[in-house]
């Protein structure tokens, strides 16, 4: 085993080497300054390494040590062929199976690679050369074993992993390493080594038989007991949002025409949430345009007297130049080592230049936030947060507080804001690192944005941005994202679009979207003008309420995540279970029933009646059914509670 510690001392990167002996879980480095050793703890079939990084020398550590990157080896894991299960970084990183020989190719512009995957890995791009955050999954051609390794901890450093099957990519990457997996710790902190020890997170490896679905489920599990998460004790919200169908373009007209239209279809909702457009400049929060007259508390007020919960969008970092807190405080603003503004994100329904952060760990921002978040909760009224673009937090800057970590100032900043609001407030997190946001939020976005189209926009695949925000891919991460329902937080998989006008899915498409939205549990928003909604597709959403309804006390399980793209089920231990063809040929799915199936269970929810082509074994437990192109079924077994 080996590992390579990247350092900076000002503006010099240095590399320091450890090899361990045979047997040996300690070892130091090269260089003389540094001790590098693991706990290894094993127990069926999973061995559990709590490493410390140390620094040995008998000088102080120089002033401006900058620890960038721990790159270690793990035991090999020997695969050549299969596919691997990689976990994209926040909450718009596409995460799905593909083939381990493939390329894991990153978006191409800049500005879409740190603004949805992580801005602190370089994706090589080459064949079988894999990086996947926090945890990844290997599935060896031919063999019923699979090869897990994963965070089981939270440290004040980011955790991937890298899989290697390629010998060129092997000496490319780090010609001192030789190993096929690796954890890959970032650190990007300054650090005096007070009390000379750093532990760092804990990492497990298993190898494993059987349903995938179940070990993930179960994974969660002890990563939220470990990380201490405590569940909201509120309902999973259901709700109306204004973003989806009028983007910016709202005004105060149009919210109260929207809910008075929701009090008259009377579909149960209990949030409505006024999205972006509201606000003059991005960062201007407490302030309104010339379209929210009466401001934001009056529409507060407006939405409580429905009885409903009043809902509000924001992206607490972000600023933009024009903005008042980018010009009274722009050295809050987050910062590169010449004193430039980082570029946090490039959205043109804002304007053609770029917006920027807030340096999270300056007193101005802290003040600046507090004032934010008191004023909107206290004063106006509003009892659910959507926090956006939260990854910002983390971007690469010279920040005042120079000793925190990204990921360690993005946590601190996230509890400043539950400190403020108070813990009845219930906050959803977008655009969020996924490890390090555990335990802090009441519900997450677990996918890319829903998009009134299939499939990704042409420039998008031009540009290999697999992110890119379309239905399809949204809906992966909720099917493949759907066990963290209920472990980790409430799982958001976004907004349910019903509509027929402004939206070019057709009906069998936007089935398919209600099923795996409905049968995952989450959060069930619509985003659409309801006055526009014809009654099928009325139909349509108030049955998708009522599945979800039946399904959101329970933590689903995806089936099939390992071997497809688009996984073809979706297990709810309600007694759903959703199956689907997102594809333009007729297909044939088989199911192995790792979980309790009967043939009784055999209704579709949709029709009330059996598919012709099910078939149930029970002995064998397998489920076959033959299902036509963009079809899709909700089977459970008649009875309605």
């Amino acid at each position: 085993m080996k590992a390579v510690l990247r350092t900076r001392i000002y503006e010099e990167e240095q590399k320091s080497h450890f090899e361990f002996p045979p047997g040996r879980t300690e070892t130091g480095s090269d260089c003389g300054n540094y001790k590098f050793s693991f706990k290894l703890t094993k127990s069926a079939g999973k061995s559990t390494y709590a490493p410390v990084l140390e620094w040995i020398a008998e000088r102080r550590p120089p002033a401006g040590l900058e620890l960038l990157t721990l790159e270690w080896e793990l035991p090999s894991h020997g695969i050549k062929e299969g596919r691997i299960f990689r976990h994209g970084y926040q909450s718009w990183s596409l995460s799905t199976s593909e083939n381990l020989q493939d390329a894991d190719i990153s978006p191409k512009l800049d500005f879409l690679h740190y603004a949805q995957e992580n801005g602190y890995s370089e994706h090589a791009g080459e064949p079988g050369n894999w990086i996947s955050e926090s945890y990844v999954i290997l599935f060896p051609k031919g063999e019923d074993s699979k090869i897990f390794a994963g965070a089981i901890s939270k440290g004040e450093e980011g955790v991937k992993f890298k899989i290697i099957t390629s010998p060129s990519s092997k000496k490319s990457s780090e010609p001192f390493l030789n190993g096929d997996i690796r954890v890959v710790y970032d650190f990007y902190r300054f650090e005096d080594f007070k009390g000379n020890k750093l532990p760092l997170t804990q990492i497990r490896v298993s190898k494993f038989s059987g349903d995938e679905s179940l070990f993930i489920k179960n994974y969660y599990s002890e990563l939220a007991k470990n990380l201490k998460v405590k569940l909201p004790e509120t309902q999973v919200p259901t709700g109306w949002c204004s973003w989806y169908h009028y983007f910016t373009k709202i005004s105060e007209k149009i919210i109260l025409q929207n809910l008075k239209e929701l009090r008259s279809k009377n579909l149960g909702l209990k949030v409505f949430q006024i999205d972006d457009g509201y606000q003059p400049e991005i960062g201007d929060w407490l302030e309104t345009n010339d379209r929210f007259p009466g401001g934001m508390g009056l529409l507060a007020d407006a939405i409580r007297s429905e009885k409903l919960t009043p809902g509000i969008w924001l992206a607490p970092f972000l600023v933009r130049k024009k903005s008042k807190f980018f010009q009274k405080f722009p050295e809050a603003v987050l910062k590169d080592r010449d004193g430039n503004p980082v570029p946090a994100l490039w959205n043109p329904n804002w304007g053609l230049d770029h917006t920027y952060s807030l340096d999270v760990t300056h007193p101005a921002s802290k003040e600046f936030l507090a004032t934010v978040f008191k004023t909107i909760v206290k004063d106006y009224g509003y009892k659910y947060l959507k926090l956006d673009f939260l990854y910002s937090a983390l971007l690469p800057g010279w920040t005042y507080d120079r000793n925190l970590s990204p990921h360690s100032r993005y946590v601190e900043a996230i509890k400043l804001i539950r400190k403020v609001v108070g813990k009845d407030i219930f906050i959803l997190g977008c655009g969020a690192p996924m490890l390090p946001s555990i335990g802090l939020f009441d519900a997450m976005r677990i996918s890319c944005d829903v998009a009134p189209f299939w499939f990704r926009e042409k420039s998008r695949i031009l540009i290999k941005d697999r992110n890119g925000l379309c239905t399809e891919r949204a809906l992966i991460n909720d099917i493949t994202r759907a066990s963290m329902h209920r472990t980790l937080w409430l799982n958001d998989p976004d907004c349910l679009l019903v509509r027929k006008k402004k939206n070019h899915m057709n009906e069998a498409q936007t089935k398919i979207m209600a099923s795996i939205m409905s049968v995952s549990g989450g959060m069930l928003f619509v985003s659409d003008d309801l006055a526009l909604v014809n009654e099928d597709r009325l139909e349509l959403l108030q049955k998708s309420l009522n599945l979800q309804s039946k399904c959101k006390n329970k933590t689903p399980l995806p089936i099939g995540f390992g071997s497809e793209f688009f996984p073809n089920a979706l297990y709810n231990p309600a007694g759903y279970l959703g199956i689907w063809n997102p594809s333009d040929e007729k297909k044939e799915v088989q199911l192995s029933l790792s979980f309790p199936w009967d043939k009784k269970n055999s209704v579709d929810y949709w029709t009330g009646k059996k598919p012709e082509s099910l078939e149930i074994d029970t002995r064998k437990k397998t489920l076959k059914i033959s299902m036509d192109p963009w079809s899709t079924v909700v089977l459970h077994s008649g009875k309605q509670s």
